[in-house]
């Protein structure tokens, strides 16, 4: 493992508006190359907490990934590879158009994927005649452009049979022993046994629980 955390969390809270604040004082330091899952039931912030460190919302406090504050140093996000929880994609594109775009959104040249054969639908299959779950193994992919060292992964399996939720972990397995480091938000901890380092525990925005954690 790296000195250098993965990803620190200082002190970062987020309110919409005038409501309640959906995260709270939250303090997390990620080790490189561990996979840390947060739980909690639906609403306690592990997507919001996810987008604050791939640098899609604001929040007061500090993120930094591999030293890089993603307030004020967009490198990181060369770092970051981000699975939302539902993705869309231009119906009339096919599968590799589609990973083509996005590689070069993400400036990664060459469209070159850790995915075993058959995870993706077929290549020249069009975006809008896949099921869910092949939407999803798509968005996974995009995840993984570039070859990121840190994924920030949210609800990764929702819509994926058997099958594809056990490659989805033996993929994740393999990216582990190769270093790459992986926040995943599930509401069910207990579908990364075996694979997961650690889970931190959300509710109401806050960390109530954190299992796992290497003592400082």
């Amino acid at each position: 493992m790296s000195d250098q955390p993965a990803v620190r969390i200082t002190n970062v809270s987020k309110r919409y508006g005038r409501r309640a604040p959906t995260l709270l004082d939250i303090n997390l330091v990620v080790e490189a190359g561990t996979i840390v899952t947060l739980a909690g039931s639906n609403g306690s912030g592990k997507s919001t907490l996810l987008r604050c460190v791939a640098g899609l919302a604001r929040f007061t406090g500090a993120i930094e990934v591999r030293g890089r504050d993603v307030g004020t140093d967009d490198a990181f996000r060369g770092d970051v590879g981000y699975l939302p929880q539902s993705v869309m994609f231009p119906s009339q594109s096919t599968v590799d158009e589609t990973l083509a775009f996005f590689a070069q959104l993400r400036g990664t040249g060459d469209v070159v994927l850790p995915l075993a054969d058959g995870f993706l639908p077929p290549r020249s299959a069009l975006v809008g005649t896949l099921s869910g779950g092949q939407r999803q193994r798509l968005a996974m992919a995009i995840a993984l452009l570039g070859n990121p060292a840190v994924l920030l992964l949210d609800e990764p399996v929702s819509n994926l049979d058997e099958s594809g939720r056990e490659s989805v972990w033996t993929m994740l397995r393999e990216l582990k022993v190769a270093g790459v480091t992986a926040l995943i938000a599930s509401p069910s901890p207990a579908d990364l046994a075996g694979i997961g380092d650690r889970t931190v525990m959300l509710h109401d925005g806050r960390v109530v629980d954190d299992r796992g954690k290497v003592a400082s």
